[in-house]
């Protein structure tokens, strides 16, 4: 008895072994069988033969110079449309500047929203000067208002004289743009901005009506005759884009804290007008310290104000209330745009970029 229940009992050992190694081997096989489905959908998926062919015209654009290979595949790309952009966007990572320079260029030529973002960062980051020309340029013929900021910093911050010029001329691209699509006449539209990291929020001054988009341009609120004068430079606070500094043709500087319906000199704090018109030609935020304003101005002399002479670069780190200088300016020193970065101002007159330490 006692042998026929420890024969039983090894059985029923036996049997338990033998089911779990069948279970192990199993889940081992199912688990195969699932990698190598998985495996095989990434590896063996088709590529059509319209991806090939524009894999293969984007290939081509590394060629050095104009080659007739090139050439027709710059002809395909157009052609191709928004169908390349995917791949075009994805060459602009390429190891080769010249794939990256030619990709940049192509998309220029699609002009598909698409890109803008890709394109954005190539302006940005990318080491090579011709690549991020290229860049400014095609942002320029795409014309998304969501660049113009971009597009701002490379024109006074990067080092290259031609991508500087590529995004001054590009910004002038956008912008006659949305003029356009606000049904105003480009001579009468004298700035706009675009408020930082809400880029669909868009302010336009013609003469003394400031007109507002929050949608990217597509739409426009007209507030008539609320600027105090003419504007000639407009700064939108990084952190609310409500928040607006307007600089004036001959009065001065302006706040607005309501979204530009109502406004408040800051003439008095920076500038005697008993000296003659004051003039702001160039204002921004801090984007990291919105209450840090930086701004260029001048004065004007004679009954039409025709002569202007530039004073110096001031700066104020309580949202306008004070104002210090940062640097004074030569004669003909007019500044037209200015980037804060890594505590310096950067200053674009028509010849240089000064550069200036910030208190």
């Amino acid at each position: 008895m006692l042998k026929k229940m420890e024969m039983n009992f090894t059985t029923d050992e036996t049997k338990m072994r033998v089911l779990k190694i069948f279970g192990a081997i199993t889940a081992v096989l199912l688990l195969v069988g699932v990698s190598a489905a998985v495996l095989n959908s990434v590896v063996a998926t088709p590529v059509s033969l319209r991806e090939a062919q524009i894999r293969g015209w984007v290939y081509d654009l590394g060629d050095v110079g104009l080659t007739s290979k090139r050439q027709q595949a710059e002809t395909q790309l157009e052609s191709a449309g928004e169908e390349a952009v995917p791949a075009l966007t994805t060459a602009l990572h390429s190891n080769s500047p010249t794939v990256r320079a030619n990709a940049a260029d192509m998309l220029g030529f699609i002009a598909s929203t698409r890109a803008t973002a890709t394109l954005i960062q190539s302006l940005g980051g990318d080491p090579v000067a011709a690549v991020r020309a290229n860049a400014a340029w095609a942002l320029g013929e795409i014309k998304d208002v969501s660049a113009i900021n971009a597009l701002e910093r490379a024109s006074v911050l990067d080092p290259s004289p031609q991508v500087r010029e590529m995004a001054t001329n590009s910004i002038a691209n956008v912008r006659d743009a949305l003029v356009q699509r606000a049904g105003r006449d480009v001579s009468m539209v004298n700035v706009i901005t675009v408020a930082p990291g809400q880029t669909n929020t868009v302010y336009l001054a013609s003469q003394r009506d400031l007109l507002v988009s929050r949608d990217d341009g597509a739409q426009w609120e007209t507030l008539p005759q609320t600027l105090p004068s003419v504007a000639s430079a407009l700064a939108v606070n990084p952190t609310n884009p409500n928040i607006l500094y307007a600089g004036m043709h001959s009065q001065g500087m302006y706040l607005s804290t309501d979204g530009g319906h109502t406004w408040q000199s800051l003439t008095r704090n920076f500038s005697n007008q008993a000296i003659g018109q004051s003039t702001v030609t160039a204002l921004t935020v801090d984007p990291t310290d919105p209450m840090r304003v930086v701004m260029a101005h001048g004065i004007r002399i004679g009954d039409t104000g025709d002569e202007f002479f530039p004073l110096g670069i001031l700066s104020s780190n309580d949202g306008g209330k004070t104002w210090g200088n940062v640097t004074d300016l030569q004669e003909g020193q007019t500044v037209t745009r200015l980037q804060i970065r890594d505590g310096k101002v950067y200053a674009l007159t028509d010849d240089r970029v000064l550069i200036s330490a910030l208190n």
